[in-house]
């Protein structure tokens, strides 16, 4: 491992490759805090003009724009609760309770702190276990992938616990919406209602920021208040940077989260965000803290969702599956450079693999330098009256709605889920269960179809694998206990 890390360090470190994830990183944090665009439009809008550059400075440049992204999505969702990128929505729940404290500052510093352990710790597993958890990721069956979404799904019943059916209720809704489009499995159109932009899906991007961002501006014009309710800034950066090894079980815990499920391929960063969020509110001893500005709400999506972007590197590089959409698109670049993933890539490039590996942890550590040194600036965003914000911010989020697949029905999606996330919230529905239905949905699916087929047709042979029978036991355990304690808590209150 140290001599690996000896040769990607000595590569990574000339002069053309740090210019390039410098250049990188700061389009990249920009990208990132305009909602709905994210690091997936701008990554291939470049990727014609990396034809002609030598290929580790194509992948260090594009790995960097994504890198960046993920992490200054965080920035609006804790500013204005408007996540710029769909794998910083679970970090709303806490990190926007804390700017309306006056705690902006600190939010993000636990955020920048949180980003850069879960990168780094994520790049370093990744460098030290390629090996196993390659081994890990080829044991999963299409069955595995299926218990795997239902576990993810039963995550609704912790990150609803105030209200566990509403929660199901809406996470039941967000299943409905993945079916819309055409069937993966049979090809066939269902519930378009002859619309032919539902052909396709609904979009998460246009659910998210109507859900996150659509309805929080309504919220501010109803209100016509300031995101900062305190009137004034407490607290620094640093003081969050500092905050975020003060709570290391949860730090290394969301990490290792992240890990795991960034290995699986068509999870994603999202999901690992909104399980680390529940596990990190589940284990907690005082979880009524969360969502009103906990610190471990914020340090746990974000070392989560950063240290799955690393891990998804493993099935995208030595299988050519990629773990996301990010990772889909760097394959897309390595194979425009003549290149071909597979075990082969590690021994006839070594230079390209590890090279492109410490990168990765140096632009991580560029992207802290640089979010400390704007955070004060990002930070006064928070003191700005709503009648001056909110149609800046509308706007914004209409055009990154529609920068995303230059759709003008996407914007009329964005605008009509923000209306009815305004009007749940208001009536005690939580919505964050509805975007996790939308996104395990398709995988569930699928996931269910190919393993019917691979078991002949007999589902009990299907879900009675080890695997999945213990997946879908850990899901059953946890709805369980959290009905079992929302009861306990009603008979008490009685």
């Amino acid at each position: 491992m140290l001599d690996h890390l000896a040769l990607g360090l000595r590569v990574a470190l000339e002069w053309d490759h740090l210019l390039f994830m410098l250049l990188g990183t700061i389009g990249g944090m920009w990208v990132g805090v305009i909602p709905g665009l994210g690091p997936i439009t701008a990554m291939a809008l470049l990727i014609p003009f990396t034809f002609t550059m030598e290929p580790l400075a194509a992948l260090l440049m594009l790995a960097s724009i994504s890198a960046a992204a993920n992490c200054s999505g965080s920035f609006t969702s804790i500013l204005l609760n408007v996540p710029g990128e769909t794998t910083a929505a679970a970090t709303c729940f806490d990190g926007h309770p804390m700017a309306r404290q006056g705690r902006a500052r600190v939010a993000i510093g636990l955020s920048i702190g949180a980003s850069l352990f879960g990168a780094v710790a994520g790049m370093l597993a990744v460098i030290a276990l390629t090996g196993p958890l390659l081994a890990l990721a080829k044991a999963f069956s299409p069955a595995e992938y299926f218990a795997l979404a239902v576990l993810g799904l039963s995550v609704v019943a912790v990150l609803s616990r105030d209200a566990p059916v509403k929660g199901l209720m809406m996470a039941c809704l967000g299943l409905c919406l993945s079916f819309v489009g055409v069937d993966s499995v049979m090809g066939e159109a269902r519930f378009t209602f002859g619309v032919l932009e539902l052909q396709s899906g609904i979009g998460l991007v246009p659910v998210t920021v109507g859900l996150f961002a659509v309805s929080e501006i309504i919220g501010w014009i109803v209100t016509r208040e300031s995101v900062n309710r305190m009137g004034a800034l407490t607290g620094s950066v640093w003081q969050g940077l500092a905050d975020t090894f003060r709570h290391p079980v949860a730090l290394v815990r969301s990490t290792v989260i992240g890990i795991g499920v960034g290995i699986t391929p068509g999870v994603g960063a999202v999901a690992a965000s909104f399980l680390s969020y529940a596990v990190e509110k589940r284990a907690s001893r005082t979880p009524e803290r969360f969502g009103q500005g906990a610190p471990e709400g914020v340090i746990a999506p974000e070392a989560a969702n950063n240290s799955a972007v690393c891990a998804s590197l493993v099935p995208a590089l030595t299988l050519g599956i990629p773990g996301g959409a990010t990772s889909a698109l760097l394959l897309v670049a390595l194979t425009v450079q003549g290149l071909r993933p597979g075990t082969m890539l590690f021994t006839s490039q070594p230079e390209l693999i590890w090279g492109f590996f410490v990168g990765l942890i140096i632009g991580a550590i560029m992207f802290a330098a640089m979010g400390m040194l704007m955070t004060g600036v990002f930070a006064r965003v928070t003191l700005v009256r709503a009648e001056i914000l909110a149609p800046v911010f509308l706007v914004v989020s209409f055009a990154g709605v529609y920068a995303q697949d230059q759709s003008l029905f996407d914007v009329f999606l964005a605008l009509g889920f923000g209306i009815f996330g305004y009007l749940a919230r208001r009536h005690g529905y939580p919505v964050v269960p509805l975007v996790i239905g939308l996104v395990l949905g398709t995988l569930a699916e699928t996931s269910f179809h190919q393993g019917l087929t691979i078991a002949g047709g007999d589902v009990l042979a299907m879900l009675s694998r080890p695997g999945t029978a213990g997946l879908l036991g850990a899901a059953a355990l946890l709805v369980g206990w959290t009905l079992l304690g929302d009861l306990r808590r009603r008979k008490e209150s009685a």
